[in-house]
């Protein structure tokens, strides 16, 4: 038995994520292992380019080799009720031999920053090597490939939307595209792109000016690739994906192919970390045995089904309450390119402190009416640096709008810093001035509040927590707090009121997660706006209700779900 379950999970064909890989199965399975995915789960199909070529410019749908038939495949997921995407590289795949990419045009391997060849582990221990994307024959290569699978879609009518996708590795707190190279390819490119860039020549003795050449090189390629695709699979073209690969990164393809492998605690401080990016994550590449436990849960939980049909753009309507929890968090950070912006100012630190996981790092203000919707409740930090007239108009937009807004104004355009005076003349908007640690304004209009200070002074004092304490204080933020040790991990989740439960505002739910071997104790006050309702599914674990709120006892490997009733305020 214990056989048997094993060897289910154990699937390369369908690696987690909901993914598919069609070509690591004979076709005549594909059915059965079709009718293994949940029918309420849509099946995502990541397009490997390189296994559908009979040269670099002949392609081979199902005429050739069954194992190509994607026709067939279709028409397989339609009879089955299964909805499905496509998912088109637009860099190195690290699941895929080559990257991807075609025997034909697979001439030069990626190097990475570190100056070794770029290559990652499968679930099946297959060393997959990275090739250069700057080899001038692979982009005619996809090219073809690109008008080949257009006409191929476009002649069947097969209706899923489609995807570009970007991967990504995250080794020692960076996370990198599998785009990047340094190979000879590459130099070879970038010398070509110099002289026709700078017909009259430039000076490289400058490392940095020489790093953000090529990364606006390597720019610039990417978006060729893209472009191509948007343009040669309009009709079914639905926007890009960021997807971190686990497992990926060069430091562990060699610590993964070692019989301790990487740790539950190291794969789950990565996790959160995704978490706290805003990236969407991949196990593909990760073995049973290193998705087991803890971190099987986590991305079950807070990376599966329901975060991917929000990231997709696929949420059906939920009529169970129960059933439509969305990630909960306390901030967002718009620090645009300057990614450690806020942690030069203490906010990142405090936020660690004392809402840790609770808060988000954005690269763009996503401004639809949905997501200012579910948004509605944080509190947003822009780095006025970063702001475009577009993201500024944004930003003021979403203070009229009733929401807490805080701007560093140090690095502010001239342009914006009179547009922003302009805007607080002509709404006459209520507005105090504080002196405390750096100049601040506090505007008030309705429930809105936009609070406008200079970050330089908070730079370089070490006190500088003690202004963001002030700042939540005033904003009257109200969470349960959560004291935990480090090695515990805590997401926070909510849902709107059933029925039932209309004497309060919503519904949060927390998940603890004990990835270590040791014991360890979680402590939630609750401070009289929260009520504990019930715990859900403890595994080596067990909660009691006190006076104050709940303590928690976890065990090794113990995970358990609090749920916590949110009083009315008054």
């Amino acid at each position: 038995m214990a056989y048997l379950e094993s060897s289910k999970k154990f699937d390369p064909v369908r690696p987690g994520e909901q993914w598919f890989f069609y070509w690591k199965t004979s076709a005549a399975l594909w059915e059965t292992r079709i009718l293994q995915c949940p029918v309420h789960e849509v099946i995502f199909l990541p397009l490997y380019w390189g296994f559908h070529a009979e040269s670099s410019t002949e392609w081979d749908f199902g005429k050739v080799r069954p194992e190509r038939d994607l026709l067939r495949l279709t028409q397989l997921l339609t009879q089955h009720g299964r909805k499905f995407c496509w998912l088109l590289p637009l860099t190195p795949a690290p699941f895929m031999p080559n990257g991807g990419i075609p025997v034909s045009v697979a001439r030069v391997l990626s190097v990475g920053k570190s100056g070794v060849h770029l290559a990652a582990l499968d679930q099946e221990q297959n060393l997959n090597k990275m090739f250069s994307f700057f080899e001038p024959k692979v982009f005619p290569s996809f090219a073809s490939f690109l008008q080949a699978f257009g006409t191929f879609l476009g002649t069947h009518k097969v209706k899923a939307p489609l995807w570009g996708c970007q991967f990504f590795y995250s080794q020692d707190g960076e996370t990198s595209s599998f785009l990047g190279d340094s190979s000879l390819a590459f130099e070879q490119g970038f010398s070509r792109f110099l002289r026709k860039a700078h017909p009259e020549g430039t000076d490289l003795t400058d490392p940095r000016s020489e790093s953000e050449l090529k990364e606006r090189f390597t720019g610039e390629v990417g978006q060729l690739f893209s472009s191509a695709a948007e343009s040669a699979l309009g009709p079914f073209w639905a926007g890009h994906q960021r997807i971190v690969i686990l497992g990926a990164a060069p430091k562990e393809t060699i610590l993964r192919s070692l019989p301790t492998g990487k740790s539950q605690l190291e794969y789950t401080r990565d996790l959160f970390q995704h978490f706290v990016n805003g990236d969407q994550v991949s196990s593909a590449l990760l073995t049973p045995e290193e998705k087991k436990e803890s971190l099987q849960w986590i991305l079950s939980e807070h990376f599966g089904a329901r975060t991917l049909e929000l990231a997709y753009k696929l949420v059906p309507t939920v009529s169970n309450p129960d059933e439509d929890w969305r990630p909960y968090s306390v901030a967002d950070l718009y620090s645009g390119e300057h990614v450690d912006h806020f942690d030069k100012l203490g906010l990142r630190r405090f936020l660690y402190r004392n809402y840790r996981w609770l808060y988000q790092n954005r690269e763009s203000l996503e401004f639809t009416p949905e997501a200012i919707d579910q948004s509605q409740h944080k509190i947003k930090f822009f780095n006025g640096s970063s702001l475009t007239r577009t993201s500024f108009a944004q930003m003021l937009k979403l203070f009229m709008l009733g929401q807490r807004v805080l701007l560093d104004r140090s690095g502010l355009g001239e342009g914006h810093e009179k547009r922003l005076q302009l805007f607080l003349l002509e709404n006459s908007i209520r507005m105090q001035s504080v002196n405390f640690m750096t100049a601040t304004q506090i505007c008030e209009l309705g429930d809105g509040r936009l609070i406008i200070f200079d970050g330089a002074p908070l730079r370089e004092n070490p006190e500088r927590e003690k202004f963001w304490n002030h700042i939540f204080r005033y904003l009257s933020f109200v969470q349960p707090e959560v004291q935990m040790d480090d090695d515990v991990f805590g997401l926070w989740r909510i849902r709107p009121t059933a029925p039932h439960e209309l004497s309060y505002l919503d519904v949060r739910r927390v998940n603890l997660y004990n990835p270590t071997s040791y014991k360890k104790a979680v402590s939630i006050r609750t401070h009289r706006q929260f009520a504990f309702m019930k715990m859900i599914d403890p595994t080596r674990a067990t909660a009691r209700s006190t006076t104050d709120g709940v303590e928690v006892e976890l065990l090794p490997n113990g995970k358990i779900a609090l749920d916590f009733g949110h009083y009315e305020e008054t």
